[in-house]
């Protein structure tokens, strides 16, 4: 092991510190940290409970338990693939769980967790896994890339380098600072990528993606206030979902700008469900009209069946986007901090790379953008010309001083 990932290995050493992230390049050696890491849990709590996750079931059984029994082979034998479980020869179990359901690590009671390649899940499997060890003073790793600015910047980054957290520990390094890491490649990558993206995979350095759909600057990211008794209009946009989650947020009005205000994503919840919550949140914010996706005319029918204020949604997916954008440019467009699984989306809400081959369609990339589309739905719907939208000049007529015209 090299210094800086020695220092990772170490941070649990001083007792103040709870929760760890090491942030860093690609291949610079955070999964085999992590996987220590986990070897020196193990080793503590030898009858204890730990946790192994990862964003995915893909990532889970492809790098991470792929590394942890590269490294423990003795302990394969006690993997227990269907349960999602590694019984350990010392009377020991820890769970293996991929948080593309966070929810499945839920009762766990755990004297430490690590989670791989962190920075792709969302902000509920930060909340969902640093609860496990709530009742137990354990404690947490976080291997990662830093993906993009969202939770674990805003909930981690920003709170341990300005010493507002002191249960938090952050590492850093370059992918070129593993001294296996092919020094060719490392400069043939810098000058292929754009510098943020550069830096980003391999510098282990928070940058934004590159072609965002909606950059909000941080200025328009802001703490709670109460506009609840001012605002003009309180508006909600539905995303269906079961595989995928399902989405809602809150939208009031107030001074001509909008402010997101409150979220809800969760996936598996039948239409029944997502129904009661539209309702719990409709008495509580008082909304008095929704927007949902069109798609699902059925699911929309279920709901004005229980006499829930549904709209008709506007189905123009560019201009809903647009309008956002200018929203955002007209600083008429705020999102609270409290909503932090939008302001993930959000941070990687983008276009897809141009492809030569294909022809572009100017429409972002389809993947984790339930809560960006509710926006959309709501926003837009709600009054699409809302901002001053360039109008088609009128014809130039003849002008003839002669005839005084």
């Amino acid at each position: 092991m090299f210094q800086k990932q020695f220092d990772a290995y170490c941070f649990d050493d001083i007792p103040e510190k709870r929760f760890g992230v090491i942030c860093a390049g690609v291949q610079s050696g955070k999964t085999f940290t992590g996987t220590l890491w986990s070897g020196k849990k193990m080793l503590e709590f030898p009858k204890g409970t730990g946790i192994i996750a990862a964003p995915t079931y893909k990532i889970l059984q492809q790098a991470t338990t792929k590394k942890f029994f590269e490294m423990f082979p003795e302990l394969r034998v006690g993997y227990k693939e269907q349960k999602g479980e590694i019984e350990l020869p010392t009377g020991g179990v820890v769970y293996v769980r991929s948080m593309d359901n966070p929810y499945g690590a839920e009762g766990i009671t755990a004297n430490w967790w690590w989670l791989d390649e962190g920075g792709m899940s969302s902000v509920n499997a930060w909340t969902v896994l640093r609860s496990r060890v709530s009742m137990t003073g354990g404690k947490g790793l976080i291997t990662t890339t830093p993906y993009n600015m969202g939770w674990l910047y805003l909930d981690f980054y920003k709170p341990a380098k300005e010493g507002k957290d002191k249960s938090l520990s952050f590492f850093s390094w370059k992918s070129i600072e593993n001294p296996y890491f092919p020094k060719d490649y490392y400069e043939a990558e810098r000058r292929r990528l754009r510098p943020e993206e550069f830096a980003r995979r391999y510098e282990g350095e928070f940058m934004k993606m590159t072609g965002l759909v909606w950059d909000i600057p941080d200025t328009q990211i802001i703490d709670e206030k109460e506009i609840m008794t001012k605002a003009e209009a309180r508006i909600m946009g539905v995303d269906w979902g079961w595989e995928n989650p399902a989405a809602i947020v809150v939208l009031y009005l107030y001074d001509k700008c909008w402010y997101v205000v409150d979220e809800w994503k969760q996936s598996h919840r039948t239409t029944a469900e997502i129904i009661q919550v539209i309702k719990n949140k409709v008495v509580e914010k008082k909304i008095t009209q929704i927007f949902a996706d069109p798609a699902e005319p059925d699911r929309i029918q279920e709901c004005r069946n229980t006499g829930l204020p549904m709209m008709e949604t506007n189905k123009d997916v560019k201009g809903g986007i647009s309008n956002i954008q200018q929203l955002i440019r007209e600083k008429r467009f705020y999102v609270f901090n409290n909503c932090k699984e939008f302001i993930e989306e959000a941070s990687m809400y983008h276009y897809p790379e141009p492809d030569e081959d294909k022809e572009s369609k100017d429409l972002p990339f389809p993947f984790n953008n339930h809560l960006c589309d509710s926006v959309r739905y709501a926003a837009y719907s709600f009054a699409p010309v809302n901002i001053n939208q360039p109008q088609a000049s009128q014809p130039i007529l003849p002008y003839y001083p002669e005839l005084g015209i």
